[in-house]
């Protein structure tokens, strides 16, 4: 790696007070360089000032070259010394955090009068995007304000409260291509999950997909059909036997993905499981096939729940249909369109470029403050959206008023 680009990246190490943080996005262990890519293209079109820390203080030369990319970004290291540094800078606002780890947590202790934000790493009905210790946030950047509804009863109105709906993170460069009517398929995008830390948090479907997508190459290639596969980048750190699946499906005819914005472009079709990827794809509202098996159907994620959640998304029932009748009733009829559309404008709250859905995530971070009042994080937020135009003492003054009179209404 460049020495010059490794200097800059962490020349905050010298010169903290001189860059002036307003934001520290923080991973409990090492920084993931897909985490990441997801926030990229915000954090560089974002007004505020970032630090990216590790509690493990683990950054890949990958991650390094592309911190030192960007003016408003610095790594702060070491992790131990932290605190002390950070206690000189003025405009320092506190903590954005990728991922839910124990270091999390002394870190919320340790910088108690600042706030608190978990930002996450993509939409998906998955136990990570609904866990219990959610309570621990100030605020939670949500796709949708539906989510809500998946946390635990007992802390929806906090969640709910403080949440800020975002919309899903925008792939840079991905664009909108929906089918105007059915076509033949001519490129399947595969994109599995991993298998999660634990089993009950297992969302792969490389375990029953892949042998029937192998049966269905042989066909698929007979009639010029690609396909490409993108499995998640830690695809067998639990279960290493998914490894070799992985590879019987490359051998099998398979094509591995190259950038994500190409293969998105590429696809005609997507299949995916419960993950932040079959969101980010919904962006091009072009089909998305979800599979459904007993496995999942064992999780609570059957074909009941899968419905609800993404009514937008085609089923594939892997047990009992093969690949070739669901790909034909999709080149027969796509009566998900309209649903696809009228999903993605609500998934990603109307926006429709990058510029646009920075211009929200940038102002919820402003309202994040008022949660150290009796304000409601998301009322301002949302009065802020709809009318830009609008002062903080006024926002106070009106949402004061709703309070009280809300509470008039319950006593009595």
């Amino acid at each position: 790696m460049d020495a010059a680009a490794t200097t800059g990246a962490s020349a905050v190490a010298d010169d903290l007070v001189g860059f002036d943080p307003n934001w520290c996005l923080f991973w409990g262990r090492g920084v993931t360089g897909f985490h990441l890519d997801i926030w990229m293209p915000y954090l560089r079109r974002s007004r505020h000032r970032y630090l990216i820390m590790s509690g493990e203080d683990r950054f890949s030369d990958a991650v390094r070259e592309q911190i030192a990319s960007l003016p408003n970004c610095r790594i702060l290291e070491p992790y131990a010394g932290a605190k002390e540094r950070l206690r000189s800078c003025t405009d320092f606002r506190g903590f954005l955090y990728i991922g839910t780890k124990e270091q999390n947590f002394r870190v919320v202790n340790g910088f108690g009068g600042k706030s608190h934000v978990w930002l996450g790493h993509g939409e998906s009905d998955k136990v990570y995007n609904a866990f219990r210790t959610a309570s621990l946030y100030d605020s939670l950047f949500v796709a949708r304000y539906s989510v809500v509804q998946r946390y635990p009863r007992a802390i929806r109105r906090w969640v709910a409260a403080g949440a800020c709906a975002i919309g899903t993170p925008i792939l840079d460069g991905a664009v909108k291509d929906p089918w105007v009517r059915p076509k033949p398929i001519r490129t399947i995008l595969y994109a599995p999950t991993w298998e999660g830390h634990s089993a009950r948090a297992d969302y792969a479907s490389l375990p029953t997909v892949g042998p029937a997508l192998i049966g269905a190459l042989p066909a698929l290639s007979a009639r010029g059909v690609t396909v490409v596969m993108r499995p998640h980048p830690t695809t067998g750190s639990r279960r290493p036997e998914l490894k070799d699946m992985r590879d019987r499906i490359f051998a099998a005819g398979a094509r591995p993905g190259g950038d994500k914005v190409a293969d998105f472009s590429a696809a005609d079709v997507i299949i995916s499981d419960i993950s932040g990827v079959t969101a980010e794809f919904l962006f091009t509202e072009k089909p998305v096939i979800m599979p459904v098996t007993s496995a999942m159907a064992d999780l609570g994620k059957d074909d009941g729940r899968l419905a609800a959640e993404y009514p937008w998304a085609y089923r594939w029932h892997v047990e009992q249909e093969s690949l070739g009748e669901v790909l034909a009733r999709l080149e027969a009829q796509d009566p998900l369109r309209a649903a696809r559309a009228d999903a993605a404008r609500d998934m990603f709250r109307g926006h429709r470029t990058i510029d646009a859905a920075v211009a929200s995530f940038d102002l919820a971070l402003d309202c994040v403050r008022w949660r150290k009042t009796r304000i409601p994080v998301r009322w301002v937020y949302e009065a802020k959206r709809r009318f830009p135009v609008l002062h903080d003492r006024r926002i106070g003054r009106v949402a004061a008023r709703l309070v009280r009179r809300v509470r008039t209404l319950v006593r009595s």
